[in-house]
């Protein structure tokens, strides 16, 4: 019974998280980097700390390993692809002033960057997470049938959904910066 419970509890998690996520992709969200980057490190930091100190033992075979790089690279590809498709806009200044007053200043007391932006990746965005999970579930049943049962953990799907959003935001981030480089060399016209 307590076996059926842990399932259970993992498949209403899993299920909370895609939800807020495919939420999170049809509205437009405040681009805001260092705040954004906290997600994959929740992620990754508690996806490992299931794993060392889980209840059951998790042993890394080089299927589990393989298995595993296999679909870190899809999450990587999949994330990047969202950074990449996602839209861009400009704040409204209402929105901008509303977001700053909740927003804490950094460790170190220093004033963060301001927000100019709020982005979103729509459907697309959407369909490329129903791939993702495709492509988990997929790797799951394949990894039952070869005995690879590490890759079922939820551990390393956390630690999986942490390499698709590292990926979404940097490219997010990346592109955020080049447009600000090019306005920065458009020449001021008075």
């Amino acid at each position: 019974m307590n076996v059926n419970l842990q399932y259970g509890l993992d498949a209403l998690l899993g299920i909370a998280v895609i939800a807020w996520i495919c939420y999170r992709q049809m509205t437009w969200r405040v681009v805001d980097p260092a705040r954004m980057w906290r997600g994959p490190i929740i992620f990754a930091i508690i996806g490992a700390g299931i794993i060392v100190t889980g209840q059951q033992a998790v042993t890394l075979r080089p299927t589990d390993i393989a298995l595993l790089a296999v679909e870190l690279v899809i999450s990587l590809g999949v994330g990047a692809t969202m950074g990449a498709i996602a839209r861009f806009r400009p704040l409204t200044r209402e929105r901008a002033a509303a977001y700053e007053q909740r927003r804490r200043p950094g460790r170190d007391g220093q004033a963060l960057a301001p927000v100019e932006y709020e982005s979103r990746t729509s459907w697309v965005g959407v369909a490329l997470w129903i791939v993702l999970i495709a492509v988990r579930v997929g790797v799951e049943l394949f990894a039952r049938h070869l005995g690879a049962e590490a890759t079922a953990s939820t551990g390393v799907i956390l630690l999986v959904l942490a390499a698709n959003r590292a990926a979404r935001v940097g490219v997010l981030a990346w592109r955020l910066d080049q447009h600000r480089q090019s306005l920065a060399t458009l020449p001021v016209v008075e």
